[in-house]
């Protein structure tokens, strides 16, 4: 290769770099307040949120194919976790972080299998319908369980009932929480209208934040009684090992079945994922190699203290949006988000709880957009969105998936044309 050649390669990369930076600026704004939020959503300390998203985000962006697709913190993921890990311990405490770290491995176990049994294709195949039957399942049950931080109830049920009826039951409400998550959804839909769809989370927070200490200035912190963040354990030393009690082997099947739902789910979500972007910046799929990327991401996050995650559908199309072509804005948005955290650590510790159930209300909101998707003119594809929101919100997640492949496979059968079975012949 001559030197003006190699020069004018060199340029090149030097030019995509650039273009890249304000997305992977972007990418970072947009990463801290869904890594606390969704942090929250899976019941486990903030800290591991953001570890999440530093070193096995890097890790997916790195090894997974497509470009700009960009991990880590994840709602279904969240979801799934919370439901498992409640049942043998209590949020933030010890035991249920092991819990979540143990199922968290399993996860990875099981999407290595995947990959060397090469079923990308497979979770490619799932009609849209199913998929978008999950979104909008997930959002309705983000949707519920945030109906107990808003009224400033503590809420332990385990189904989407009983959590429901514990919170709009309980006498003893709080409405201050409830003006302050108000505050926040109110922001980020106004965001929206003004075009700045892509800030709405960060826009959100910041604007329930300042409703919540305008509040305690004017009514007193003693009578709001926000809840917030507290002190974030931020450490260089993030290693973890999960254990296992051989006493209480229910835990331990438990983690293995969540995990297989975990990595299954995830899967999912790399596959469509995949689909979107190959249409949107004409690149070439390999959900294999996508869902590789997860593997090795919630791995190391097994022992690096974060939890499971997968493929994130906001951060990506807004990484697309904003420009980014390559893996250098993914990379460029860890870098800027390590930076900050490592800045904005006493700040942090104010945000208000309030503040951050409402950021996950707008991205309920914006997932149960799904079911603009129905269409009565298709019966069997209206059939296969609502019987898989409706098993994702009663049973969960990982049943829906396969509700929906269910119901898919024997559309697909009804279809298929029959063949004329021969007449069994006589023996002679």
């Amino acid at each position: 290769m001559s030197a003006e050649l190699r020069a004018s390669h060199l340029l090149a990369g030097v030019a995509a770099s650039r273009q890249d930076w304000l997305p992977g600026l972007l990418a970072a704004l947009l990463t801290l307040p869904q890594a606390i939020a969704l942090a929250t959503l899976a019941g486990m300390p903030v800290e591991h949120g953001l570890y999440l998203s530093l070193l096995p985000a890097l890790a997916a962006t790195l090894i997974g194919n497509s470009r700009v697709a960009l991990s880590g913190p994840n709602t279904a993921a969240s979801i799934l976790l919370y439901a498992s890990a409640t049942l043998f311990a209590t949020p933030y405490s010890p035991v249920y972080v092991n819990q979540v770290l143990l199922t968290t491995f399993f996860a990875a176990v099981f999407q290595f299998a995947f990959v060397l049994l090469r079923a990308g294709n497979l979770f490619l195949d799932l009609p849209i319908s199913v998929a978008q039957g999950i979104i909008a399942g997930t959002g309705v049950l983000i949707l519920s369980q945030q109906v107990g931080p808003l009224l400033g109830v503590i809420i332990n049920g385990q189904g989407f009932i009983e959590s429901l009826g514990q919170a709009l039951c309980f006498d003893a409400k709080n409405y201050w929480p409830l003006l302050v998550g108000a505050v926040a959804v109110a922001a980020g839909l106004t965001a929206k209208l003004f075009r700045l769809g892509r800030y709405h989370l960060l826009i959100a927070l910041a604007a329930g934040w300042l409703a919540a200490d305008v509040c305690d200035l004017l009514i007193g912190s003693a009578n709001t009684a926000f809840e917030r963040l507290g002190h974030l354990n931020l450490s260089i030393r993030v290693f973890s090992v999960p254990t296992v009690n051989w006493t209480e082997l229910v835990a331990l099947f438990a983690a293995v079945s969540d995990g297989l739902a975990v990595a299954a789910v995830g899967s999912l979500q790399a596959a469509i994922m995949a689909r979107t972007t190959s249409m949107l910046i004409k690149e070439p799929m390999a959900v294999n190699r996508d869902i590789l990327g997860q593997a090795v991401m919630n791995l190391l996050a097994t022992f690096t203290s974060g939890f499971a995650g997968a493929t994130s559908f906001n951060r990506t199309l807004a990484n697309i949006e904003s420009g980014a072509r390559s893996r250098a804005a993914g990379v460029v948005g860890i870098l800027v988000l390590g930076v900050g955290m490592a800045i904005t650590e006493p700040w942090l510790a104010r945000i208000p709880l309030p503040a951050v159930a409402g950021v996950l209300v707008l991205v309920a909101i914006a997932l149960m957009s799904g079911f603009k998707a129905l269409d009565l003119k298709k019966p069997r594809q209206t059939v296969e969105l609502l019987a898989t929101v409706l098993v994702a919100v009663f049973f969960g997640l990982f049943y829906a998936v396969l509700t929906g492949a269910g119901l898919a496979f024997y559309h697909r059968a009804l279809d298929h044309p029959q063949k004329q079975v021969p007449p069994i012949l006589e023996d002679s």
